[in-house]
């Protein structure tokens, strides 16, 4: 199963996905309702591992656990999902749609995608903001939040900006002080409370003054010149010549196919085709759609939003940062 989504289910605002999955649901769907048609409206339980050793008979608290998700099939078992320690406290998936809920009211954002992977481990709900980013002429930037949990015990709840380029659906990155998330919170005791308390203004005030530092980066980057040598020092940095192709004189595979994004008029504007911002974008563009390797296990939603993929945007994003000019 090379997409990797939990049941072959997830829910979707607008177009079909690309790999043809899902449930279509309007743009004014509630939460409730898209975490049903998501196929998440299950429930997880921290349970004693077996073998745990017991460290406080009074309390019946063990030094292990594991998070069990309800069987969909009701004939089946429980299902699980990974192994944690006695102070880990799971995130049921409606409390984590139940976070967007005020700013889908006001109508500040709408569900846009949401889904599991695997057996369920990860769950992601990704909402779209209003308004765009205008880097040049009619290249857009449609601002997204992308939340993430982890049933497994591998990391905390985080909600990361999640920038798209219209033009050819690039999903882009911005850090934040060198993180990718606007806010963390840990598996800990009261993680629904501590979640919804994010919801604050403070958090809105966050995104905008986030996304607005993103729009100067972006449009600084559009400004700035690539000749054919800073191309190709640029891209020396993230995918290095063998010694033999060195010796060759060759290329990549990689080189060439973001060459040809750059050469292309549907997805590289005229008007920016020569800058660092069309070179990223072309880096982007190839990560998000190049054919993996690792298709078998690691699926591509998952590697360009949460692995390898992630991990490369982010080391192209902070290359860029570090050849613009020092802002005045």
């Amino acid at each position: 199963m090379a997409h990797n989504l939990f049941q072959e289910r997830m829910a979707f605002v607008g177009e079909v996905p690309w790999h043809g999955l899902g449930k279509q649901v309007p743009a004014t769907v509630p939460a409730e309702t898209m975490c049903e048609c998501a196929g998440l409206d299950w429930k997880v339980e921290k349970k004693p591992a077996p073998g745990a050793r017991l460290i406080d008979p009074k309390k019946e608290i063990y030094d292990r656990y594991l998070i069990l998700r309800e069987p969909v099939d009701p004939e089946k078992e429980a299902v699980a999902l990974g192994m944690v320690g006695r102070g880990y406290e799971p995130l049921q998936n409606r409390d984590a749609f139940t976070f967007f809920e005020p700013f889908i009211e006001n109508g500040y954002a709408q569900f846009h995608t949401a889904g599991a992977l695997g057996n369920g481990e990860r769950v992601w709900v990704l909402v779209k903001l209003n308004e765009q980013i205008v880097i040049k002429g009619d290249d857009l930037i449609d601002r997204f939040l992308l939340l993430s949990n982890s049933h497994d015990g591998s990391g905390a709840v985080s909600i990361r900006f999640t920038p798209i380029r219209v033009v050819c659906q690039n999903t882009l990155n911005y850090a934040m002080k060198r993180s990718s998330g606007v806010i963390s919170v840990r598996h800990t005791r009261h993680i629904a409370w501590h979640l919804a308390n994010a919801q604050a203004e403070e958090l809105k005030r966050i995104i905008e003054k986030t996304f607005k530092d993103a729009e100067t980066l972006f449009g600084r980057m559009a400004m700035m010149e690539m000749k054919a040598e800073d191309t190709e020092s640029f891209l020396e940095f993230l995918f290095p010549r063998t010694e033999k192709q060195k010796r060759d004189k060759t290329e990549p595979e990689r080189w060439a196919r973001i060459r040809s994004i750059l050469d292309d008029p549907e997805v590289t504007p005229k008007s920016t085709r020569t800058t660092l911002w069309a070179l990223y974008n072309a880096i982007i563009r190839d990560e998000d759609y190049r054919t993996s390797r690792e298709a078998g296990s690691d699926a591509r939603l998952e590697r360009v939003w949460f692995g390898r993929g992630h991990d490369l945007k982010l080391k192209a994003l902070n290359a860029c940062r570090a050849r613009l000019p020092k802002a005045a």
